[in-house]
């Protein structure tokens, strides 16, 4: 008789296996102690919410939930955490989770498809037994503030110098960066001079790029945060409102860098500044911002259900928001509407932002959107919602228009500008051909000033166009755009 091969071997010792729940032999493609019937009786034996590790919270779905402020949505995306599906191999039920929480199964349906709970205690025990961290939380716990600083990386070469890598957290360990700023009380000029630094910080992201500054505005941040017990009444609505005006600042520099997990953190700090300040603007503002997050994964019905959320505060009457905000909110809905495929609903919205935006004044515009008060910037909106929508001749003229009367000092605008009317160039429809030379020149200009930026978004964006190239790899153009990726990369 011949001798069981080795593969017959493993084989049979893998079907030898068994279960240390109830002995019941194990799948062979079943890496665990337990099969998958002990594994959901151990689910429903907890006792008490386990403690997550600080990444469980980072899901897009945990970004939404908590951008709603209804806490029964934050429960449901809870209970069917990745995590849980696959530890446990199901959702977390409703009765386990009742139990946990101390109430009914029947509540816990409620509590997740019922209006939002408002009383404080009721959802600061939810947040407490299930260990809800602050500072996504649009209320406060006991002893806590929301603006407790989350974990946000800085990798990028020029913190590594200064700082190393590092959290946010962990700024305040930094002396030469934010010692001592949180015991020197804040007065009128030293809270103007935080806000002209915040504005210094915009203003060098328009020229220079995200790369140049991002660690040095996650260090103003965490001075921001550490002087909040040190603010006077009479200064601290002013000081709420920079500090988010200074978390959303931070976000479009991750954003840019390609750090959504550290944009969704920071994101949460201006949020939870605005609901503080009641800013509805702001408000508003921020779930738009986070919307980007979604929008640059192509995700358009996520990113509607942030931008959906916004736009019902801001065109609320009584909240008097600004036609500009509401303009940039229909714009970003447009790219949103063309990535879920719902191409009339886009063109709606982008018809909506440009009648908003026909009644804008500059004087109704809040300081961090300044970039949306001109013409050439609401081109260059337009015209990407044009190119999401597949109207590639419409988007070339107004492309065009916009990198003609961009200022030059808004450098990584106009590269991104420059990439999208390369993308138009590249589009065939109805008797319109592409145009793949003049496609290639922008994308070489679009590239020189990602790198000249450090743009990890807008090289990315370059990159992803490639591919399109490939039917016209034997222009001159196209092969000198290749050999300048090639050299950079």
């Amino acid at each position: 008789m011949n001798s069981p091969t080795p593969r017959g071997t493993a084989a049979r010792a893998a079907t030898n296996r068994r279960c240390a729940g109830c002995a019941a032999a194990l799948a062979l493609d079943n890496t665990s102690r337990l099969c998958n019937k002990c594994r959901r009786k151990n689910c429903d034996r907890l006792n008490a919410p386990p403690l997550p590790e600080h990444d469980f919270w980072s899901t897009a779905e945990f970004v939404d939930a908590f951008a709603t402020q209804h806490i029964g949505k934050v429960v449901k995306v809870y209970r069917h955490h990745p995590l849980h599906l696959r530890v446990f191999g199901k959702a977390l039920s409703q009765e386990l989770l009742g139990r946990w929480l101390g109430i009914a199964q029947a509540q816990v349906s409620k509590l997740e498809n019922g209006r939002p709970k408002q009383n404080l205690e009721a959802l600061r025990a939810i947040a407490q037994k299930l260990h809800l961290p602050q500072h996504l939380l649009w209320f406060d716990l006991p002893e806590q503030s929301r603006l407790t600083p989350p974990p946000v990386r800085t990798t990028d070469d020029t913190a590594a110098d200064v700082f190393g890598t590092m959290t946010i957290g962990d700024l305040g360990d930094v002396k030469c960066a934010a010692s001592g700023y949180g015991e020197v009380p804040t007065c009128a000029s030293l809270l103007a001079n935080y806000e002209h630094l915040t504005d210094n910080y915009r203003q060098i992201d328009y020229q220079a790029g995200s790369q140049a500054i991002y660690a040095d505005t996650v260090t103003h941040l965490r001075r921001l945060m550490a002087a909040s017990d040190q603010v006077p009444s009479s200064l601290y609505a002013r000081y709420v409102g920079l500090l988010g005006d200074t978390a959303q600042l931070a976000t479009w520099l991750a954003i840019d860098r390609q750090d959504y997990t550290a944009a969704r953190h920071l994101c949460s700090i201006a949020l939870s500044s605005s609901v503080e300040n009641e800013d509805l603007a702001m408000h508003s503002y921020v779930l738009g911002v986070m919307s980007y997050v979604h929008l640059h994964a192509k995700r358009g019905n996520e990113a509607l259900r942030l931008l959906d959320s916004g736009l019902r505060i801001a065109n609320t009457p009584r909240f008097g928001v600004s036609h500009a905000i509401r303009s940039w909110l229909y714009q970003a809905s447009a790219e949103a509407y063309a990535f879920a495929g719902d191409m009339e609903a886009g063109a709606k919205a982008l018809a909506t932002a440009e009648r908003l935006f026909d009644t804008v004044r500059v004087d109704d515009i809040p300081a961090w959107l300044g970039f949306y008060n001109t013409q050439d910037h609401a081109n260059r909106l337009r015209g990407r919602g044009l190119l999401r929508l597949s109207d590639g001749r419409a988007a070339i003229a107004t492309l065009e228009n916009a990198c003609e009367s961009l200022p030059e000092h808004f450098v990584r605008e106009r590269s991104g500008a420059m990439i999208d009317l390369s993308a138009a160039h590249l589009l065939s429809a109805g008797n319109a051909k592409p145009e793949p030379e003049a496609a290639a020149v922008t994308a070489q200009e679009a590239w020189r000033l990602a790198v000249m930026t450090r743009s990890k978004r807008n090289q990315y964006r370059v990159i992803e166009l490639l591919p399109s190239f490939n039917p016209y790899a034997h222009l001159n153009a196209v092969q000198y755009l290749t050999s300048m990726i090639d050299t950079s990369v």
